[in-house]
């Protein structure tokens, strides 16, 4: 009789062939949506992003405010608080809107 081959086991693939972030997916939250498992129902999908006024939105203001009186116009004031690109991003799973996590500019992402 000949040696039989053991098989490999099969390793838990999600539906896009990428191993799903299930544990500890905070760290790896960012600006842009993420494809991951959602703790709470188990969906594989993409992040629905957020964004909120955070602590860099608010230092970004101060700087603006403080060198605005001799280098940048007080007109400039606002952009902190309407690009996104100075706001902390919530993601929050698309199927059943739980909140995932947060990646925040300045600071510990929670």
């Amino acid at each position: 009789m000949a040696p039989s081959r053991s098989h490999p086991i099969p390793i838990h693939r999600s539906a896009s062939h990428t191993p799903s972030m299930l544990v500890n997916a905070k760290k790896y939250l960012s600006d842009r949506p993420q494809l991951l498992d959602c703790p709470r129902c188990k969906v594989h999908g993409e992040t629905e992003l957020r964004f909120v006024n955070g602590f860099f939105t608010y230092v970004s203001f101060f700087i603006i405010l403080i060198f605005g009186f001799a280098i940048l116009p007080l007109f400039f004031l606002w952009v902190p608080f309407c690009v996104e690109t100075f706001k902390d991003a919530e993601h929050y799973c698309p199927s059943c809107r739980a909140w995932i996590g947060t990646y925040r500019r300045l600071g510990k992402s929670t």
